[in-house]
């Protein structure tokens, strides 16, 4: 009898998952929530054929080196996958895959709701009451901003922006949007010709860009000039696109009003940061997918991507198929 080829799986994950993965390969779970550092990263991953990976885990060419020849699949547990050196993985033929579409809606419902909150100052309001602050009907104190009739920019136009693009024109906002792809419906929304003009013109800005090196650093000090001063900045993409310093002074100096973030830089953000200690910002834990049936189907996905791999197949949603041989 052959031996079950070796799948590492990074965190603790939805335990049906880990009995499919069992059926067909042997399994090397961590199971809890604290990532691997890189050394047991490096020290788990042995012999492995596959690896079930994490937006925190950081996957070069060197941990792939540490897996051996045998590593024919790295499946990421999510859509962004900037933690996966694609190219090194390439060079190796290792598959790289994804959990693209299904957290979808579930993230842009999530921004809306976010956008939502910012606009009414709920977090602000609602430690204002727990500090013991609501003294009387103060008619105007903690005043928000109207949705319907306000402008929200949209930076990256995929499945995402565009699920968020169609939650916020049934709320009676207009909508621009700057991308660098062509999409192929707007819903009647507005491109803009420059990421400045978006800036200038939106009272909402939400971030919807993948994280790349040509987006790394997207937002920094220049960009938070030109925003209006009542505008809002929603970030739920990836904390790396914008300049944390430049942010923390946009909200001290009052160039912006307010900013919502589910993604930091560092993440996670330490606890005396001075992001921390401002009223005009809404900080979360990473938890935009964090529903129960997302997260359950992108597990499954994760394990259909490396079942298919382990089997020599190209994975359902291999992002690198193009440049590797099966």
């Amino acid at each position: 009898m052959l031996d079950k080829p070796k799948v590492l799986v990074t965190r603790r994950q939805f335990s049906d998952q880990i009995i499919r993965l069992k059926e067909v390969a042997e399994v090397i779970y961590l199971e809890r929530p604290l990532p691997p550092t890189p050394e047991e990263l490096r020290n788990h991953v042995l012999d492995c054929s596959g690896i079930f990976a994490h937006i925190t885990d950081l996957i070069d060419g060197g941990i792939m080196d540490s897996a051996g020849p045998n590593l024919k699949v790295i499946a990421e547990f999510g859509v962004g996958y900037d933690n996966i050196n694609v190219k090194d993985a390439s060079y190796r033929n290792i598959a790289v895959a994804n959990t693209p579409g299904i957290l979808t809606d579930t993230t842009a419902d999530f921004a809306f709701t976010v956008l939502q909150s910012a606009a009414r100052r709920i977090a602000e309001s609602d430690r204002f009451v727990r500090n013991g602050n609501w003294k009387w009907f103060d008619p105007l104190d903690l005043l928000g901003l109207d949705i319907k009739g306000s402008t929200l920019g949209i930076i990256g136009f995929g499945r995402i922006g565009r699920s968020l693009a169609k939650k916020a024109l049934s709320s009676g906002m207009k909508v621009l949007y700057f991308t660098r792809s062509q999409p192929n419906e707007d819903y009647g929304c507005f491109e803009v010709e420059s990421l400045k003009d978006l800036l200038k013109k939106s009272d909402f800005v939400s971030l919807h860009c993948p994280l790349t090196d040509l987006t790394k650093g997207l937002i920094g000090k220049e960009e938070f000039s030109l925003m209006q001063k009542h505008a809002v900045f929603i970030n739920t993409a990836r904390g790396p696109i914008v300049d944390t310093d430049a942010l923390t002074e946009a909200l001290i100096n009052k160039e912006i009003s307010y900013a919502a973030l589910d993604v930091t830089d560092p993440e996670p953000i330490s606890s005396d940061h001075k992001l921390l200690s401002l009223d005009n910002v809404t900080i979360l834990p990473h938890i935009a997918s964090a529903t129960v049936g997302t997260r359950r189907k992108m597990s499954e996905m994760t394990v259909d991507n490396i079942i298919a791999g382990l089997n020599g197949e190209v994975p359902p949603n291999c992002v690198n198929s193009d440049e590797i041989s099966r």
